[in-house]
């Protein structure tokens, strides 16, 4: 029996050496690649995770992060304070998941229906859209040494309508918390923000741009077109 299966046994297992199912073991998991997914696209709270997941129990996504905290992928951090505050991160392990989600996403983009900015607000959140999209289209390679942060403000929705973007070690992570001194600020609409997403057109003809205008075209540049 392997370490992995000692740590949580699971009857489910696959009893196969083949690579492919030594992942499943681990990823498999039904949300498992859904919890992954709010993590490497800013989500860190367990609320927060349990909320934007219809369908998912807290006893659910309390095993499966327990899982995925013993498997190496996840690290569980307590902050003291009134009240306390208890944060998710991904760890290296964790992130090298990410082009397993990227590759899901570009097979549903062909093959399945897509996100377009008409489903916005609809079938679609303002939230899952500015906050998932961005984080699995952008290239880490495009990236390079890039730091910088974005706030995006998109003016045609009514929930939650700001996120910064910070681009750090070839990553960029969104968050829902306002960043006070951001490099750049877009103020646009669902429309623009996709045209930016999508490289459609340079950011000042996606919105408003206040701030350094090389520092949002330095960010449009690490995404993919889809």
């Amino acid at each position: 029996m392997t370490q992995r299966a000692e740590l949580m046994p699971s009857k489910r297992a696959y009893r196969d050496p083949c690579l492919i199912a030594q992942a499943l073991n681990i990823l498999g998991d039904r949300w498992t690649l859904i919890i992954l997914r709010d993590l490497m696209s800013g989500l860190q709270h367990f609320g927060d995770i349990l909320d934007n997941s219809d369908g998912l129990s807290p006893n659910v996504l309390s095993t499966r992060l327990k899982r995925l905290e013993q498997e190496g992928l996840v690290e569980r951090h307590y902050h003291r304070g009134l009240p306390p505050r208890v944060e998710y991160t991904l760890t290296e392990k964790g992130w090298a998941a990410r082009p397993i989600l990227v590759s899901l996403m570009e097979w549903s983009g062909t093959y399945l229906d897509g996100i377009t900015p008409e489903l916005v607000g609809s079938q679609v959140s303002p939230d899952f859209a500015a906050r998932v999209l961005p984080a699995f289209y952008f290239d880490p390679l495009k990236a390079g040494d890039l730091e910088a942060t974005m706030l995006v403000e998109i003016t045609d929705c009514d929930e939650c309508n700001r996120w910064t973007f910070t681009v750090a070690n070839g990553r960029l992570l969104p968050r829902r918390d306002i960043c006070a001194t951001p490099d750049v600020t877009l103020r646009t609409t669902v429309e623009g923000f996709f045209r930016y997403l999508r490289c459609q057109c340079p950011p000042t003809e996606c919105g408003d741009i206040i701030g350094d205008v090389s520092r949002a075209e330095a960010i449009q540049a690490c995404f993919n077109s889809w």
